[in-house]
């Protein structure tokens, strides 16, 4: 059973938010903002049942890969004394990458600077910090 429980916390998940619009949006109104994705989750930033994090990165940031705009970061340093991490509070630069796939967002890992985790999202979504 805390197999099944642990197993379940490493499920790639992605929040949904309004971003400054209603969640909706209608090809007749130009002035409404289109919703963005945003808050991913995923086994880079979980934090296990056992509080073993060996193997687990330190600091992560996710990149649009149609923008190279950095929409999140984590911290886990920041995350274990309770505090949210901004993307202003890492000093991580991202250089784009031609071969990073479109319409999708990187997870970086900063320690590395390797791409540790792919996203892929429906073309024409916004993605927002």
């Amino acid at each position: 059973m805390k197999k099944t429980a642990a197993a379940g916390l490493l499920v790639l998940g992605a929040v949904l938010s309004g971003c400054g619009g209603n969640g909706h949006s209608s090809a007749n109104d130009a002035n409404e903002e289109r919703p963005c994705m945003g808050g991913f989750e995923g086994w880079w930033n979980s934090a296990p049942v056992s509080g073993n994090t060996t193997g687990l990165p330190e600091e992560i940031v996710t990149v649009d890969t149609n923008t190279g705009k950095t929409i999140d970061a984590f911290n886990r340093s920041r995350n274990d004394a309770g505090k949210p991490t901004a993307v202003s509070d890492v000093s991580y630069q991202p250089v784009p990458d031609e071969t990073w796939p479109k319409d999708s967002a990187v997870v970086i890992d900063t320690s590395t600077g390797k791409v540790i985790e792919t996203i892929p999202v429906d073309p024409g979504t916004q993605l927002c910090q």
